[in-house]
């Protein structure tokens, strides 16, 4: 259906006026992006070949490319097409994003501050605790503290809802040692997503810290009952034999 359509696409784009190749386009695009959540990635890379092919690629289907690299944990892949949809729109936000926490990975600190400050001071970016968030990522990582604090702060200043900004603001309190605060920000991101099994390991870890180990037991415990094996699973085990 994919490829049929896209054939459709590429007769009328001889004929039509602009803008309804353009409607056209985003039909295309409508359908690609079901392919891709569809997890039919194969499908996806021929159509995106297919639009290059035809030069008619833009900002979203190079986003789409990165984001098959991605997948593919091709990362120098990835930085290319964000790099191509920020040509085709310089305020592109998600690609800046993406972008930036690329970076963080590659441990390229400097770029990855300049592509989340860019999305940062974006007033028109839709979702910008998502930029304070990684902005707080890459502080974190660096061991800029303060830094990180702010902007986890800052995130869920514009959005008391979002989950990751209360989990690793508690994480970072309680590095801090800042047990009463890290006790409460764990419980709003509890609030948000209860059956998480990192929000019942911090809840743990804190009442542990805090001397409450029949409370951490019984974190732990969740934790493993949410998620049987994992990471999260390997922490909590290690911990309840710690305490047992």
């Amino acid at each position: 259906m994919l490829l049929g359509c896209f054939a459709t696409f590429c007769g009328c784009s001889h004929t039509t006026k602009e803008p309804e190749k353009k409607q056209l386009s985003k039909q295309f695009y409508e359908n690609l992006i079901m392919a891709f959540n569809g997890q039919n990635y194969s499908l996806v890379q021929t159509g995106l070949d297919k639009i290059n092919e035809a030069g008619i690629a833009d900002e979203r289907t190079h986003y789409l490319g990165a984001m098959l690299a991605l997948i593919e944990h091709d990362q120098e892949r990835a930085i290319a097409e964000l790099q191509a949809a920020i040509v085709f729109n310089p305020e592109y936000g998600d690609a800046h994003c993406t972008l930036g926490t690329i970076y963080i990975k590659q441990k390229k600190y400097d770029l990855a501050e300049t592509e989340l400050l860019q999305v940062c001071n974006n007033r028109l970016y839709p979702t910008p605790e998502k930029a304070y968030h990684y902005l707080g990522n890459l502080y974190r990582e660096q061991g800029k503290t303060r830094q990180a604090l702010g902007c986890y702060r800052k995130a869920l200043q514009l959005n008391q809802e979002y989950f990751p900004s209360h989990y690793e603001l508690s994480r970072l309190l309680t590095d801090e040692n800042q047990l009463k605060l890290a006790a409460e920000t764990i419980e709003k991101a509890r609030q948000i997503s209860p059956d998480h099994p990192g929000v019942w390991l911090q809840i743990g870890l804190i009442e542990g810290a805090l001397g409450n180990n029949s409370k951490a037991l019984k974190a732990f415990e969740r934790v493993i009952k949410l998620t049987p094996s994992g990471n999260f699973a390997n922490r909590a085990n290690k911990e309840l034999d710690r305490l047992k």
